[in-house]
């Protein structure tokens, strides 16, 4: 089913449910009897319960029967029915609730930003059961759209409750979110990371593949054996204020270029003191890798040796690459502190990085 959220003029969207995933109509296939158990239990019932009857007879000497073939075939039987138990448990929990999250700027355009979740909605529909939808449109006013992705943040929240209610047997809940970077990253903090389910946040393949998303990272904190950052040495911003401190994630290798543009905007933003995380120019596009870049950035920016009082102001984050990894790196950096959070992308049409909220924390 898919539910959509209409916000048209109103910052609370409303969740409604209008129809069935491809999954769901794939239910009474015999491919899907089959590997869900129907079938071994049916069968099984059919001849555990024909033989049991003759195999009773045996023991009981209480008439003609065909003696210990019954017996083996009325176990074999017996055997079918556990078997099928355990395929119906083993399908319930792998049954998958597919949460389809878009918010689309219009200055970005928005066809483009259409066909994204027309394409998320399209996997979502392929490989889960349950399919929910929540959308907004921002526009040009700031205040407005950070109330907007507010309440389209709470209104994720309610899907995977409803998710949960819905399909209590499902082992977790996949995130398909399409978004600007800042904004993902601040939507990702509102999410947080303690969830009763699993969420599993999916990431647009950039070269062509099949499916089109692939399971990128959790919202949940995760063992991580992979290293795929360089972490670069903390550094202080000539006449910033030393309470403000950023990150800068460059995930798609740019470099020296990404680094000088993060650099004068920490000045222009009054930023004190700055780390630099970079990949190599080719990120793999696979859970380990994204994993391993979520949990090892979380490390460096704990871990990192910011002055005694660094931390006591606002907080930056400059970013680039896939909007998985920054929605779960929100949930995981910024949850505890959401207030003092400030992300950056870079805006190719000013030559700037812009920040969400808009606004930035005192």
């Amino acid at each position: 089913m898919v539910a959509v959220v209409n916000s048209e003029g109103s910052a609370s969207p409303r969740l409604t449910v209008a129809g069935a995933g491809a999954i769901g109509r794939e239910a009474w296939t015999l491919r899907a009897m089959i590997t869900d158990g129907t079938a071994n239990m049916t069968l099984g019932g059919v001849v555990g319960g024909g033989f049991g009857v003759d195999a009773v007879k045996l023991f009981m000497g209480s008439g003609p029967t065909m003696g210990w073939p019954s017996v083996l075939a009325s176990g074999v039987g017996l055997a079918s029915v556990v078997f099928g138990l355990w395929l119906r448990r083993r399908s319930r929990r792998r049954m998958r609730v597919g949460v389809v999250v878009s918010a689309m700027d219009a200055r970005r355009g928005l066809m483009r930003a259409r066909q994204l979740e027309q394409q998320a909605e399209a996997f979502s529909r392929g490989a889960c059961m349950v399919t929910l939808k929540a959308g907004v449109e921002l526009s040009d006013g700031g205040g407005w759209n950070q109330a907007l992705v507010g309440a389209l943040a709470d209104e994720t929240l309610s899907a995977m409750t409803l998710a949960e209610r819905l399909t209590p047997d499902a082992g977790q809940i996949n995130l398909i979110p399409t978004m600007p970077l800042n904004v993902a990253f601040w939507f990702g903090s509102r999410l947080g990371y303690t969830h009763a389910r699993e969420v599993v946040v999916h990431a647009l393949r950039q070269a062509n593949g099949t499916p089109a998303y692939f399971p990128a990272t959790s919202l949940r904190a995760m063992d991580a054996d992979v290293e795929p950052l360089t972490v670069e040495r903390l550094r202080a911003i000539d006449g910033g204020d030393p309470r403000a401190v950023a990150l800068a994630l460059d995930l798609q290798g740019h470099g020296d270029q990404f680094f000088d543009q993060v650099t004068a905007a920490c000045r222009q933003h009054n930023i004190g003191y700055l780390l630099s995380i970079q990949s190599p120019a080719d990120l793999p596009e696979n859970r380990i890798t994204s994993v391993g870049v979520v949990e090892q950035t979380f490390r460096a920016w704990r871990d990192a040796p910011f002055p005694v009082g660094a931390r006591a102001g606002r907080h930056a984050i400059f970013l680039n690459g896939p909007v998985a990894i920054a929605v779960a790196l929100g949930a995981r950096l910024a949850s505890p502190g959401h207030g003092t959070w400030t992300a950056f992308t870079f805006d190719e049409a000013s030559n700037l990085f812009e920040p969400f909220p808009p606004v930035l924390p005192d």
